[in-house]
């Protein structure tokens, strides 16, 4: 290494790492991940007195700048020299090493806005780095770039939007708004790191908190509708080889090893699923947002225990089931029976709307609502209350199409009452306001047309399409891929479960369950497998 620490910082990568191995690089970055372990005192202080030189970097102005920067991205501009000491794309180790200084200096005021204030020239620097940063030295690095999203995460370097209305346990139901910057890097960083999304970190219920309360969730969404399969924490998943290679499944590097993620509890997954729905819920995707609370309601317990998440997630869950398909939704079938019996103890009041809600009695579901504000509102359900009796009478509605391919208008109002008064609309011009209503907003399928004899009828659609040959191609071609990404991903999972004891057991247990059941044909259903071990060793119980 070169005698000068700031000149030192830029002797990575070797000029030849394009010709080296994997294994060669790991052994570059060792060598140089040891001598800044090395030199921390001696490069702080140097960084601390020479901050823009240590930062100066060169970035091409000729890119178009990511729109959700704006104007961040013209002061980042300003800020470039001519040399080159660092660059986060190939150095992305001395460049976060040096970051770590900067953002952890006591002299930093990152409340001061100015262009030329330290704040911002570190606020600058990070942008820089999260954005071009190589996602396979950062491997080499985990703990210390988790450091820096962990504050991105805390407010203190960007301003989260916030939503205009006051947010309270009533308000469910937000309108997003614009995107923020320290939301973008989070998502962004997330990816960048784990292509897939399929792993789940710290960082994501960080991100999904941040932006649920800030109400910017539109770009949260990159990372929260990704499907995650893999937990931190199962033993023997470490890669045999240099982390370095591209070919890595992230449960090879994302782990407390590496620190790319702190400990995951099974309390943070439970959190991670409930935020979730609650951001879909934000913006009215009721499938996405019962699905994401079914991950919390059905997730795995030790001791046959069901936690205060997952009563809320369950209460919300019900609710959520209403909107999305005009009935009571079903629990899966591997959901503990310990848990069922316990929803139907502490969900009495939401069971009595799920089962009013599938009767005609429009003012019983009202009265129910009424008489039970005060529980709607100590749960923060009231929205969502509020919610499901606005749609009552637009599912009955719907419903018709069971019985009828076409009926008159003003039979749709005799047949159908609002649950919102608890009476029928008042005319026939109100009835056809809301069937055009639900026609625009895509929730019924039909048309208002005018019949020979002068009534006006309400004419049903095939909830069948047609597909176009191109439509149906792509439509197989879609098919191949997810079939192959889930042969992948199987066999993954299938690798890393056959290396747990505890999934050993369980399939030991189902097989003697198995066995039984073939000697017994009624079945045996005393003999309930429950699933909670299986997240033994896995997450644990927080």
């Amino acid at each position: 290494m070169q005698d000068h620490p700031l000149a030192a910082l830029a002797s990575f990568p070797p000029a030849n790492i394009s010709s080296l191995s994997d294994k060669e690089v790991e052994s570059a970055i060792q060598a140089y991940t040891t001598w800044l372990q090395g030199q921390g005192s001696v490069l702080k202080k140097t960084v601390l007195k020479q901050p823009e030189q240590a930062l100066q970097v060169a970035i091409n102005t000729q890119h178009q700048p990511p729109p959700f920067l704006g104007g961040l991205w013209q002061r980042i501009s300003l800020l470039t020299k001519a040399s080159q000491l660092l660059d986060p794309s190939t150095n992305s180790i001395g460049y976060l090493a040096v970051l770590d200084i900067l953002s952890n200096a006591n002299t930093v005021d990152y409340s001061s806005s100015s262009p030329t204030s330290a704040a911002s020239q570190v606020r600058n620097a990070i942008v820089s780095f999260l954005l071009k940063f190589d996602p396979r030295q950062v491997r080499y690095v985990g703990s210390t770039l988790l450091k820096l999203l962990e504050l991105v995460g805390s407010g203190k370097l960007f301003s989260v939007c916030k939503h205009q209305g006051r947010r309270n346990r009533e308000d469910d139901v937000l309108t997003p708004t614009q995107p923020t910057v320290t939301i973008e890097l989070l998502a962004g960083t997330i990816l960048r790191i784990d292509p897939t999304g399929s792993m789940y970190t710290s960082t994501h219920l960080l991100l999904a908190k941040l932006a649920y309360e800030s109400a910017c969730t539109e770009p949260a969404l990159r990372v929260i509708d990704r499907d995650i399969l893999y937990y931190p924490g199962i033993p023997n998943t470490r890669a045999a080889g240099p982390l370095f290679d591209a070919t890595l499944p992230p449960t090879a590097y994302i782990s407390t090893e590496t620190g790319l993620t702190r400990d995951v509890t099974s309390t943070s997954v439970l959190e991670y699923n409930l935020v979730s729905g609650l951001i879909y819920m934000s913006r009215r995707n009721w499938p996405k947002a019962r699905k994401a609370l079914e991950r919390a309601v059905t997730h795995p317990a030790k001791y046959k225990g069901v936690s205060k998440i997952m009563v809320e997630a369950y209460k919300k869950w019900l609710l959520v089931g209403l909107l999305e398909n005009g009935q009571e939704p079903t629990l899966p079938h591997y959901t503990a029976h310990s848990a069922k019996a316990t929803y139907a103890n502490l969900a009495g009041s939401y069971a009595n709307i799920a089962s009013l809600f599938s009767s005609e009695e429009a003012a019983s579901l009202l009265a129910e609502t009424q008489s039970n504000t005060a529980v709607w509102t100590e749960d923060g359900n009231g929205a969502l209350v509020s919610e499901v009796l606005a749609v009552y009478q637009r599912w009955k509605m719907i419903n018709l199409r069971r019985v009828y391919s076409k009926i008159p208008v003003s039979q749709v109002q005799a047949s159908t009452s609002s649950a919102e008064t608890g009476q029928r609309l008042n005319s026939e011009e109100e009835v056809t306001a809301l069937i055009r209503a639900m026609i625009a907003d895509n929730m019924l399928r039909g048309e208002l047309h005018m019949g020979e004899d002068g009534v006006q009828y309400l004419a049903f659609h095939s909830d069948q399409t047609l597909s176009t040959e191109q439509d149906f191609a792509q439509e197989i071609a879609q098919a191949q891929r997810t079939m192959s990404s889930l042969t992948r991903d199987y066999k993954l999972a299938n690798n890393r479960l056959s290396g747990n004891k505890e999934y050993i057991k369980h399939v030991a247990r189902e097989q003697k369950r198995l066995d039984k059941e073939s000697e017994h044909p009624s079945g045996n259903f005393e003999m309930q497998i429950e699933d909670e071990d299986l997240m033994t060793g896995i997450i644990a119980n927080g």
